[in-house]
């Protein structure tokens, strides 16, 4: 009868060591209302919490849709109490609730916290295509600047053996600035450092032209070929104004083989923004993954131009 006893007391106690966690519920959300293609979100730290997950929503704010009501997705786990949603379209607005976790232990959910988009520009789309791949948003506020800043860009970027691709937007607005392109591709050559693989690709609307939208040449070190491809390019259609940048951009990545250890970069160069949603086979944050995907780290430097 002791032993029974002494088993019962053992079980007891260590019932009690393993007593549930309870973790508090995510407090204190911000979310931002302030850009066009990410929403940023942040909350204050949850003690003993190992992680967060994150669940959005889409709302329609012309529904009357009560929040709580909504159909909330599984967006994202995240280990810090901050996340950057890409996946989100401009002009939109959508709820968040967050809730954190520890093992299989999770907190209750928090209330539903609303965050919105403003409406799409190329400026921003541009800075945070650079600034997502570790590149840098360039200007040109003249056809005639686009040469000067393509050579800056080599100038400060650049390595040698460095992969290097021109990605163009050709549709019909762009007839000025591929003209300048053209002109000054020689000397753009001329300044590339030794053992430079280059590749050029062009792309325009998917939608105003499904079949003849894009084209690319492969890297080589047979410079002339690319200067080739370049000479051939010309402006046309374009259709709306924003194009298949996102689309352009996944494809090039997805289909150039790029072999460089020292230096890959991308110098994009366009006037208007990305197509989004349906229209675009590709969103932002597609994009964004593929650039830094398998070790294949691309840096963006577009050339917005005005």
């Amino acid at each position: 009868m002791a032993l029974i006893l002494l088993m019962v007391t053992v079980l007891g106690s260590c019932s009690e060591e393993d007593a549930k966690l309870i973790l508090e519920t995510p407090d204190d959300i911000e979310i931002s209302s302030d850009f066009a293609l990410k929403i940023e979100l942040s909350w204050d730290e949850v003690p003993k919490a190992e992680g967060y997950t994150i669940y959005r929503a889409d709302y329609d704010p012309f529904s009357g849709d009560d929040p709580d009501d909504l159909d909330y997705d599984k967006l994202e786990e995240v280990e810090e109490a901050e996340y950057v949603d890409l996946e989100v379209e401009s002009n939109s607005t959508y709820y968040y609730i967050i809730e954190a976790f520890a093992g299989d232990v999770k907190s209750e959910e928090s209330d539903p916290e609303e965050g919105s988009t403003l409406a799409i520009t190329a400026e921003e789309a541009f800075d945070v295509l650079a600034e997502y791949t570790a590149g840098k948003r360039y200007d040109a506020a003249l056809a005639s600047e686009v040469p000067t800043i393509i050579l800056d860009v080599i100038a400060e970027n650049a390595k040698t053996s460095t992969d290097l691709v021109f990605i163009i937007d050709n549709t019909g607005s762009m007839g000025d600035d591929l003209s300048a392109i053209k002109n000054a591709i020689d000397n753009i050559i001329a300044s590339l450092p030794s053992g430079t693989r280059l590749s050029a690709a062009v792309y325009n609307d998917e939608n105003s032209d499904p079949t003849a939208w894009y084209e690319y040449i492969d890297l080589t070190t047979n410079h002339s070929t690319v200067k080739s491809f370049i000479d051939g390019i010309f402006a046309y259609g374009g259709g709306d104004i924003p194009e298949s940048v996102y689309h352009g951009i996944y494809k090039t990545v997805d289909n150039l083989s790029w072999s460089s250890s020292s230096k890959r970069m991308m110098i994009v160069i366009g006037d208007a923004p990305p197509l989004e949603g349906d229209l675009s086979a590709y969103s932002l944050k597609d994009v964004v993954d593929k650039c830094n995907e398998e070790r294949v780290v691309v840096n963006l430097y577009p050339i917005l131009i005005d």
